[in-house]
């Protein structure tokens, strides 16, 4: 889960912004309407806040989130760093052997001591 925490007045807020459902079970339910019942049973016995406070859904594009939404009826926010995620990963997949020799060396370069040779 995700929370924002703030202060308003003085006194500390605590939102919860995101979360994934948990499996209690191997035969748990997948499907959006097993994430709606998840939710409606998790918000308000956990944070005591009902579903219907929920103003909108953050994901990807995915079936699932699609249909979460609609069954919850709000609007799906696409993650735009998720597309992004899945947009430098495809065009750094040509580079991959110097992005490993990069994540040694940086590696190597933890150390103040060590980074203060390059310079």
């Amino acid at each position: 889960a995700v929370f924002a925490c703030y202060e308003v007045n003085t006194r500390q807020k605590t939102t919860l912004l995101c979360m994934a459902p948990l499996l209690e079970a191997e035969d748990d339910d997948l499907t959006a309407r097993g994430h709606r019942e998840f939710l409606a049973t998790m918000l308000p016995r956990d944070y005591g806040v009902q579903l219907e406070q929920c103003r909108f859904v953050v994901g990807d594009n995915c079936s699932v989130n699609r249909r979460l939404a609609t069954l919850m009826g709000v609007p799906l926010i696409g993650c735009a760093s998720h597309r992004l995620n899945l947009a430098v990963k495809a065009d750094m997949a040509s580079h991959e052997d110097d992005l490993a020799a990069v994540h040694v060396l940086m590696v190597k370069l933890r150390t103040l001591k060590q980074s203060a040779k390059l310079r």
